[in-house]
């Protein structure tokens, strides 16, 4: 009876120090008692009379339906937390296991009895602390930044598979049916010794392997970042050049009006009434080039707009906008240009590859609630919900970020719409 709770209190402890590491790596986020209710269903398949293979099994397999089920968890970053949770727990019980077998070498004759209940409870606790440790080490310093290095997840998921087999191989070869703990000095420098080397190698390469995905991780947000960069540049030139370009021709139509309006009057006197409206035309033909479509109380993002107005119709996309940007604005004009070349480029492409026969439309609208701005891009969409984050999406959640905001994607099978959050508040 003792014996069976043992196993049981500490095959509980176990488990449950997984699925809080797990929990903390990939940021889940479900309810407690979903979170106990699959502990405890772990637990119970620890005690079935099955190998110790068959209940691995089942258990990553449990945490598997857990991940994509409760926590909605992309498979393969569930996959990669799930190799590894289980295999640093059973390379610190590997490590101990290979430790005791050392141990029971030099002092087992002394007293059998006593080495075998001090040894299970000490290195069961021992083998928890490690793994407790490790864990602890990996939330620390090698955070999983969501969704900015997916693309990596496969490259190491290879490393930590074939460390997770080659565990498993040692503890189901050597550790799982030990059927006497005398050994032989032959057997203690060729097959424990090793096996604990192995092990601790197992470790380490782990932390290697994360440390090279967080470098590669910090290496593609390095990447975001100059690309952003890139972008402002342009932009900046861009847009401000033809904003100070509309400015300079408004202010000349500004300056030249008097005129028109004396040589209207002179026609209207003179009753010319035909000369009097091809002049009127003109003027409007005129002045329409200085009056934006849908102005966003942003004169760089009207110039911005407009562009993108004029390359939407080209591709028979109807846009409409009942986009305001409120002044004054802590978000710059470029970052504001960065999110809606990206969203409107992203969009044109979209509407650009459905069928010419549905219809292609953006809406761009803009809701501002206190210390909060909602910017919404909505187009038509064909239905495909495996699109791929490219550079120009990751830029729009970057600059999200910067302003403590964020960035939502809904889509159904005709339409696709990127919400972004800032807060605009000063302090």
């Amino acid at each position: 009876m003792f014996t069976f709770l043992y196993f049981y209190i500490t095959g509980f402890i176990e488990i449950s120090i997984q699925f809080i590491f797990f929990n903390k790596q990939i940021h889940g986020s479900a309810k407690k008692y979903q979170t106990i209710a699959f502990i405890i269903l772990s637990s119970l398949v620890s005690q079935l009379p099955l190998s110790t293979l068959i209940k691995l099994l089942l258990f990553t397999a449990i945490l598997l339906i857990y991940s994509t089920w409760i926590l909605k968890v992309n498979i393969k970053l569930a996959i990669l937390y799930i190799l590894l949770t289980v295999e640093i727990m059973q390379l610190c019980y590997g490590v101990f296991n290979s430790i005791s077998m050392i141990a029971s070498f030099f002092i087992y004759h002394l007293n059998p009895l006593l080495f075998s209940s001090v040894f299970m409870i000490t290195g069961e606790l021992l083998s928890l602390t490690l793994a407790v440790l490790c864990y602890q080490i990996i939330n620390k310093y090698m955070n999983h930044k969501e969704n900015t290095q997916n693309q990596y997840i496969l490259m190491i998921m290879i490393p930590l598979l074939m460390i997770f087999i080659v565990s498993g191989y040692i503890h189901f070869t050597f550790y799982e049916n030990i059927q006497s703990i005398k050994l032989t000095f032959s057997i203690l420098t060729k097959t424990h010794i090793p096996m604990l080397i192995i092990q601790i190698l197992g470790i380490v390469s782990i932390f290697s392997i994360l440390y090279a995905y967080q470098k590669l991780t910090d290496s593609f947000l390095l990447h975001t970042k100059l690309s952003m960069l890139t972008q402002q540049t342009h932009f900046q030139r861009q847009y401000v050049k033809e904003a100070w370009a509309h400015y300079t021709n408004t202010k000349a139509l500004r300056h030249d009006m008097k005129n028109h309006i004396m040589i209207i009057k002179g026609l209207l006197e003179k009753q010319d009434f035909l000369k009097a409206k091809a002049y009127i035309e003109e003027l409007n033909i005129a002045t329409a080039t200085t009056v934006f479509h849908f102005p966003t109380n942003n004169p760089i993002l009207d110039v911005l707009l407009e562009n993108k107005i004029a390359l939407a119709n080209n591709k028979g996309i109807h846009i409409d906008s009942s986009i305001n940007i409120p002044s004054p604005c802590i978000v710059n004009d470029m970052d504001f240009c960065i999110i809606l070349s990206n969203a409107l480029d992203n969009a044109i492409n979209a509407c650009d590859n459905i069928n010419a026969e549905k219809k292609k439309y953006i809406h761009i609208s803009s809701h501002k609630q206190q210390d909060f701005l909602l910017i919404e891009i909505e187009n038509s969409f064909d239905g495909n919900t495996h699109f791929k984050e490219g550079i120009g999406l990751s830029n729009i959640k970057w600059i999200a970020q910067k302003y403590d905001g964020t960035i939502e994607i809904t889509t159904t099978n005709t339409t696709f719409c990127l919400s972004v959050l800032l807060v605009i508040s000063p302090h």
